[in-house]
């Protein structure tokens, strides 16, 4: 009986150490698809969020930071959408992180699924009425 609760205790600790391994995974600054923008994925708690770390036109034609001014609520109209997390409250579940993404460009939430493609591939499920659209997201740098 010793010797089952063993095995038992064994093989919970590797499933869970893998699991952990697997969230950790998806950590890191990844340039999206259209080569615009980057945006860093970091863990909070037992969710994960990505925060926009980088854009490739940062300003207005007028040399103003880029501003939100899409959002349903205007009174986040003016915030920047350098910092600002489009993606949120991703949980892991069977190999796939769930969760949403906010599109500033339409002013939309809308659900995600990622699923990671090795080490430097991260493809996006993106959902909306119906619809999904798949891109793919590059691991990259600052």
């Amino acid at each position: 009986m010793e010797k089952v609760n063993k095995v038992i205790i064994t093989i919970f600790l590797v499933i869970a150490a893998f699991q952990a391994h697997a969230q950790e995974s998806i950590n890191g600054i990844w340039l999206t698809e259209e080569g615009n923008s980057k945006v860093e994925i970091y863990q909070k708690g037992d969710k994960s969020f990505g925060k926009v770390v980088w854009l490739e036109q940062p300003t207005d034609q007028n040399g103003n930071p880029v501003t939100d001014r899409n959002n349903p609520n205007k009174d986040l109209r003016n915030r920047q959408v350098l910092g600002i997390d489009m993606l949120k409250d991703l949980q892991y579940r069977n190999g796939k992180w769930y969760g949403k993404i906010y599109a500033p460009k339409r002013g939309l939430e809308l659900d995600v699924v990622l699923v990671g493609l090795g080490k430097e591939k991260l493809e996006l499920n993106v959902s909306y009425r119906g619809f999904t659209r798949k891109q793919t997201w590059t691991r990259s740098t600052l």
